[in-house]
């Protein structure tokens, strides 16, 4: 048995788990926060982008999109072609550049696991941002945490590949765990282990001001309404403070 690295084997299976997901209405969302301006001569950036499949979506809005994401395994992914990708760190970003436009989505910001890494981070964010450009990104709180801690006990096949998950939210020090044992079609059976940090909603703010930066808003998920500790999903919208 073999354990390994957060999504270099549940990438053979992340369409799979993910197949519920309506993608361009996601990406539709994403444009209207950046107030349905878009970007056809600039780059824009899109941190921890997965399979690319948002990105798919989002090419319609913002053709010359960067993607870049920690695991190789990911980014390779065959489904969603793309020229522009970069596997790194999205608390240590490569680029020199700066961006009108950046997001990172899915609670991709919870797996920062410490305030270190998410002082880091924005502190990257600040780098990369042209004076007026915005940073998007969503956040899951504790509420989602409670609500979807069972209903992600599952298991099932995929393209040959047998694979069993199952979630757990510690309380106490605000990890939410996601247990996967999957089954090559040859047999070998690999562990993954993902973690994801909790954030307390106001915990954001601070932090992100920390940095040089401000929320400009901040909704419950999918939605334009203002957002709250009560939320289980929230979407910031963030800027550079001049």
């Amino acid at each position: 048995m073999n354990h390994i690295k957060p999504y270099s084997s549940v990438s053979k299976i992340y369409s799979h788990l993910m197949r519920s997901i309506d993608y361009k209405d996601w990406a539709e969302y994403i444009f209207a926060i950046n107030n349905e301006i878009k970007i056809e001569n600039d780059f824009t950036l899109e941190l921890a982008s997965g399979d690319c499949k948002l990105a798919y979506y989002l090419k319609e809005y913002f053709p010359k999109i960067i993607l870049s994401d920690i695991s190789n395994e990911m980014l390779l992914i065959p489904e969603f072609k793309h020229d522009l990708k970069v596997c790194c760190d999205m608390t240590i970003p490569p680029f020199k550049y700066k961006f009108p436009f950046i997001l990172s989505a899915f609670d991709s910001i919870n797996y920062l696991l410490n305030e270190v890494q998410l002082n880091k981070f924005f502190g990257a964010i600040f780098n990369l941002l042209t004076d007026e450009g915005i940073f998007t990104f969503d956040a899951s709180l504790e509420n989602n945490s409670i609500k979807n801690e069972r209903r992600l006990n599952r298991k099932g096949k995929f393209n040959g590949i047998k694979y069993q998950q199952k979630s757990k939210y510690d309380n106490t020090d605000k990890i939410h765990y996601n247990y996967f044992r999957i089954i090559l079609d040859n047999g070998q059976i690999i562990e993954e282990m993902h973690k994801q940090r909790v954030y307390k909603f106001f915990d954001y703010f601070s932090i992100i001001e920390n940095n040089g930066l401000f929320v400009e808003n901040c909704y419950d998920s999918f939605s334009f309404d203002d957002a709250d500790e009560n939320c289980d999903r929230v979407q910031f919208v963030v800027k550079k403070r001049n």
